[in-house]
């Protein structure tokens, strides 16, 4: 792989181990599993309300670490 490639990886796989558990879970669910909202939200017992807004803060905070390499 180019080299650019697996430093993405790395530099994602940072900030996706920086966030709170219940924010990997469903980033986890959501982008690598494919699962909509719904299902997370019943595989994790929790109300869609609570995913949808977990997963939105998870996204937010990826971002932000990303962009902010000082952070990491």
């Amino acid at each position: 792989e180019p080299r650019n490639v697996v430093l993405d990886r790395v530099l994602v796989t940072e900030a996706l181990n920086r966030l709170q558990p219940l924010h990997r879970e469903v980033i986890r669910r959501a982008y690598y599993l494919g699962w909509t909202t719904d299902q997370i939200a019943a595989d994790l017992r929790v109300a869609e309300p609570v995913v949808k807004s977990a997963l939105h803060n998870a996204l937010h905070t990826v971002r932000h670490l990303l962009a902010n390499p000082t952070l990491r």
